[in-house]
């Protein structure tokens, strides 16, 4: 449930789904566009072969000081405890010290760990997904006790007491495309589509708005709708949910998922329901997502770079209090993981897949402690 760890979870309580964007689903009708469809093969094609290079090639070139504190702010989903692990592990290589801050997701538990952050007068912080909002008020503070500030997946921009920001909204979009892709691709053009959002996860609300807009690029004749899912409904009947909509709407054969974790248990539901037809593209990834794959119960997802992404975090700060110039602030490229190179996700970073493999020793070799 790889993407519960970009927002915090709230109580659960029963939901339903609200529909949105783009209506109705009807047949697929008009001629297939088969440029649109091998422009998506293509698509497909350039990104199913796994990245091998970071996007951070500078060396820092500098001596980096040990001994320094870096506290990140943890949450309630347990993958917030593997983020931790690789951050922690990369940190020893430096002869400094990781503080996990635990957090339940509350603005309260929030605030408290702002707090902590202050007292700790760490030499950087790195928190995930809370709005600046919640915690404006310690920003003096933070910057009087000289301590840089990494947001990962969140909204906010970097600036006014935000030092480095990465995860942003426009460097996930292209993951939308790429599921959209790949649905034009399996289905010749020929696809009937519903994308299921969490909007709580505002980082990903441009990912929504690429994959609607490559549907109707690639092909315009494939209906195409969204519906909302609330992050209290996570872990609390998204199948049934699902599988719902899908019985009202017979005609939908492709569900694309945000995030993978709300495929947790939709295949098993699919077919007691009659609809195994369904195929599944999902973004995130996981061990379960892996497995899915690997029999067939879900035929794409395009993985989230977890080790990338913090360990870009780190790296910022480790320029920071190096002297170094940063870099800029960039995902690594993104990858499509289907039944054909699924094997390769069996090799991990500390219990999570890297994206570019070998990646935290390509980011030691940078800080020139491999």
């Amino acid at each position: 449930m790889k993407r519960i760890l970009f927002a915090l979870v709230a109580g659960l309580s029963a939901l339903t789904l609200a529909a949105c964007g783009a209506g109705e689903q009807a047949a697929s009708s008009g001629p297939v566009d088969k440029a649109g469809v091998q422009r998506a093969k293509d698509t497909v094609a350039q990104y199913s072969t796994r990245p091998t290079e970071l996007n951070v090639t500078a060396p820092v070139g500098k001596p980096v000081p040990t001994g320094k504190t870096v506290d990140f702010i943890s949450c309630a989903a347990a993958d917030c405890n593997v983020i931790a692990g690789v951050l922690k592990a990369s940190a020893e290589k430096l002869g400094w010290t990781l503080n996990v801050i635990n957090s339940d997701g509350s603005p309260d538990s929030q605030q408290k760990a702002f707090e902590q952050i202050v007292r700790d007068k760490a030499d950087g912080a790195i928190y995930i997904a809370i709005d600046r909002s919640v915690y404006e008020r310690y920003l003096p503070q933070l910057k009087a006790n000289g301590t840089w500030l990494v947001s990962a997946c969140s909204a906010n921009e970097p600036g006014n007491g935000i030092d480095y920001a990465i995860c942003t909204p426009d460097q996930q979009k292209g993951a939308g495309e790429l599921m959209a892709a790949y649905i034009v691709a399996d289905s010749g053009g020929q696809a009937n589509s519903v994308y299921f959002n969490v909007p709580a996860f505002v980082n990903l609300v441009k990912m929504q708005d690429e994959f609607l807009a490559r549907m109707k690029d690639l092909c315009a004749s494939c209906p195409t709708a969204t519906q909302d899912i609330p992050v209290t409904a996570l872990g609390n009947g998204v199948p049934q949910l699902i599988v719902g909509y899908l019985r009202a709407h017979p005609q939908v054969n492709y569900v694309s998922l945000s995030i993978d974790s709300l495929a947790a248990g939709l295949p098993a539901a699919l077919k007691a329901a009659g609809l195994d037809h369904v195929k599944i593209v999902g973004e995130g990834g996981g061990d379960t997502t892996w497995q899915y794959i690997k029999t067939g119960d879900q035929i794409a997802s395009v993985p989230s770079p977890f080790v990338e992404t913090y360990l870009a975090g780190l790296d910022s700060i480790v320029r920071h209090v190096s002297g170094a110039p940063q870099v800029p602030s960039q995902l690594a490229r993104f990858w499509v993981v289907t039944k054909d190179n699924v094997g390769d996700t069996d090799v991990k970073v500390n219990g999570t897949l890297p994206v570019v493999a070998g990646s935290d020793a390509m980011f030691q070799k940078l800080w020139g402690v491999a």
